[in-house]
């Protein structure tokens, strides 16, 4: 039987952790998140993996802090668009 020690030196060699985090289905974000914060050796490889498959900014943009962001809506048709607003001015 594998005890929680061994179990934890697997997850400790950041190949096999950086594995296990891409075998994770995208589609299924929150599961994701629960084992990024079950264990801690697994924390950073999964997060990562989980920021490379975002399919827009907006979970980057509502990271920052929220006095930076507003959702504004908008009915259109039948439906409703929202929009993500930033307030920060971005200086060159």
């Amino acid at each position: 039987m594998i005890d929680d020690d061994t179990a934890h030196r697997v997850f400790k060699i950041g190949e096999l952790a950086r594995l296990i985090a891409r075998q994770l289905t995208p589609d299924d974000q929150e599961s994701v998140l629960n084992l990024a914060c079950a264990c801690r050796y697994l924390e950073e490889p999964v997060l990562s993996t989980l920021w490379e498959t975002q399919d827009s900014l907006t979970n980057l943009l509502e990271a920052l802090p929220r006095d930076n962001w507003r959702w504004s809506s908008q009915a259109v048709g039948d439906g409703v668009v929202r929009d993500l607003n930033l307030l920060l001015e971005l200086n060159a």
